[in-house]
């Protein structure tokens, strides 16, 4: 009887490898972005996006720009990634690794700048992101934030010019969360 579950517990846990392997080899990444040799961000631009900048700056701030193809074709937002270092934050691996406490201080400092509410989402390879939406009626922005090695990772969802007095919907949320969650990073080795 041991064996038998060892061989069904064997079988099932290969299969999920493959199953993984498949997925990651499946996707066709459509840029890729170091961070000062201590990562790798890897992404799929989402349909009708493309990217328009990639650009570094001293103190290895990082920032990546992404337009929708046509402004004109049905009023979408452009999304900004920015990636720096936090000093504060050094030692953190991710956001999932703080306390309520201290998730509750990096949250004030975003309700110091502007009227928001902040929840929380988590991609679907669970990283947890703190959400800042605008509190008002027509959002012109949300703000996407969360940590990976001591780096500070955000992305903005903005209004582009055709935009102007229509409100950020549920619907660009969610395929900004599909494309968080497409997002690869990959710890320099």
């Amino acid at each position: 009887m041991k064996k038998i579950l060892s061989f069904s517990l064997c079988l099932a846990l290969l299969l999920g490898c493959s199953a993984a392997t498949a997925e990651t080899a499946g996707r066709t990444f459509t840029g890729e972005l170091s961070v000062n040799g201590r990562f790798t961000v890897r992404w799929i631009a989402p349909e009708g996006y493309h990217v328009t900048d990639v650009d570094s700056a001293e103190g290895g701030y990082m920032i990546l720009t992404l337009l929708p193809d046509d402004d004109n074709a049905g009023g979408r937002p452009m999304m900004t990634v920015s990636i720096a270092p936090d000093e504060l934050l050094s030692d953190v691996k991710r956001l999932n690794d703080l306390d309520d406490a201290v998730l509750e201080m990096i949250a004030d400092t975003f309700r110091a700048e502007d009227r928001v509410e902040v929840t929380y989402m988590e991609t679907a390879n669970g990283t947890k992101l703190m959400v800042i939406k605008e509190v008002m009626e027509n959002v012109d922005f949300v703000d996407f934030y969360t940590i990976y090695m001591g780096y500070e990772i955000e992305l903005v969802l903005t209004q582009t010019a055709d935009m102007r007095g229509t409100s950020i919907t549920d619907g660009q949320i969610t395929s900004v969360m599909r494309f968080l969650s497409d997002m690869e990073f990959l710890p320099a080795e």
